[in-house]
C-alpha cells in the first residue's frame, strides 16, 4: 500500500560558479518565510568549506551541508541519507537544493523522482550574464545546466546593457529553446514565479537522458566522472588575522586566472567581519553582521579549472600576508 503523506516539493538551483545562486535562494527563503512555509535549505560544495551555510545557519534557517564532492554522482548516497533524515526531524514544507557549480542537473532531477519522499517542483538554471559566453565553451556541464532545466533565470541584468542581455539570449537559445527567461535584478526573484515549475518539456528531456530512476546513484553512472572532464578542482586556505582589506583585494586581484570563483569570510579586526565574493575579475568584500557568523573562521574558499597545482603557491602566498602587520 503507497504511504498517504505528501511528498514534499523540492526545487532546484543550478548554475556554473559565481552565477549567484544563494543571493537568488536567501532572496526567496525571506519570502517564504514571511508567508509561514517551513524551508529547509541543503547547500552542495565539491569543497570541503561552506562559506554561505555559516550565513544561513546565523539566520535560523534550517541547513544541510553536503560537501567534498558533487550531490549528482559522489554524494548520491549521503544525499538520500540528508533527505530521509530532513523529512524524518523537520518535517519541512519545501526543501530548496542548491547544487554546487559542477553539478549535473539531469542526473540531479533523476534523484529527486526516484525518492519517494520529496517530488521534484522545478529546476532553475541561474545565469550570470556579465560572465555567460566566458564559460560556456570551456564546460559540458554549464551547457547542460542551461539545457536541463524548466526555468532560466537571468542574473545581474543591472550590471549590463541591452545589447548584452540580447547576446545572452543568442548564446541560451542555441542550446535551450522551451524554457522561459526571467530577470532576477540584485538577484530578487518572485517567489510566485519559482515554484510549482515542474513541466512536460523537461520531463521529456530527461526520458532521452538514457539514464533511468533505477540507474541514479550506481558506481557505473556515466556522469560519474564529470568533475574530472571539466577539469572543476577546488581547495580552502586560511585567511591571517588581521589583514587589511586592501592588501587582501590586491592579493584577490593576482590570482590565477585558473581561479574562477572565490568564496571566504575576512575579518580585519575583532569587531569586523566581512564576506568575500570574487567571480571572474569582480571582487566584492562586504560588511556582515557579527551575529549572522557562527563561528570566528577566516577563511578562502577557492574553485577554478584545474587549479589544485596552484594550492601550494597561493595558500603561501595568503599566509605572507600576515608578515606585512603592523607589529
Amino acid at each position: 500500500m503507497e504511504s498517504t503523506i505528501p511528498r514534499v516539493p523540492t526545487t532546484v538551483f543550478t548554475g556554473f560558479l559565481g552565477a549567484g545562486k544563494t543571493t537568488i535562494i536567501a532572496n526567496l527563503i525571506d519570502q517564504l518565510q514571511t508567508t509561514g512555509v517551513k524551508v529547509v535549505y541543503i547547500k552542495n560544495e565539491i569543497g570541503n568549506e561552506n562559506v554561505d551555510a555559516k550565513i544561513f545557519k546565523g539566520k535560523h534557517i534550517q541547513t544541510k551541508e553536503l560537501l567534498n564532492g558533487c550531490i549528482c554522482c559522489t554524494l548520491v548516497g549521503p544525499f538520500i541519507q540528508a533527505i530521509d533524515e530532513i523529512i524524518e526531524t523537520l518535517k519541512p514544507d519545501r526543501i530548496l537544493i542548491e547544487a554546487s557549480g559542477a553539478a549535473d542537473p539531469a542526473a540531479l532531477a533523476l534523484m529527486i523522482d526516484s525518492h519517494p519522499k520529496i517530488k521534484r517542483d522545478g529546476v532553475l538554471a541561474i545565469i550570470d550574464v556579465v560572465n555567460f559566453d566566458g564559460y560556456i565553451d570551456l564546460s559540458l556541464t554549464a551547457q547542460n545546466q542551461t539545457k536541463f532545466t524548466d526555468l532560466i533565470v537571468f542574473n545581474k541584468v543591472e550590471l549590463v546593457n541591452l545589447a548584452r542581455k540580447q547576446a545572452v539570449v543568442g548564446y541560451v537559445r542555441e542550446l535551450n529553446t522551451h524554457s522561459p527567461i526571467v530577470e532576477a535584478p540584485a538577484g530578487k526573484l518572485e517567489a510566485s514565479i519559482a515554484f510549482g515549475l515542474a513541466s512536460l518539456e523537461l520531463d521529456q528531456l530527461l526520458a532521452n537522458t538514457g539514464f533511468n530512476h533505477e540507474s541514479v546513484g550506481q558506481q557505473q553512472h556515466p556522469h560519474q566522472h564529470h568533475l574530472i572532464q571539466d577539469g572543476i578542482e577546488s581547495f580552502s586556505a586560511p585567511i591571517p588575522q588581521g589583514v587589511a582589506e586592501q592588501a587582501l583585494r590586491q592579493f584577490l586581484e593576482q590570482l590565477p586566472a585558473a581561479v574562477y570563483r572565490v568564496k571566504g569570510i575576512f575579518r580585519p579586526n575583532p569587531s569586523a567581519v566581512f564576506l568575500i565574493n570574487k567571480v571572474g575579475q569582480r571582487i566584492e568584500i562586504e560588511p556582515v553582521a557579527e551575529q549572522s557568523l557562527p563561528s570566528t573562521d577566516t577563511i578562502l574558499v577557492l574553485t577554478g579549472f584545474r587549479i589544485l597545482q596552484f594550492q601550494a603557491e597561493i595558500t603561501n602566498k595568503l599566509a605572507l600576508l600576515a608578515q606585512n602587520l603592523p607589529s
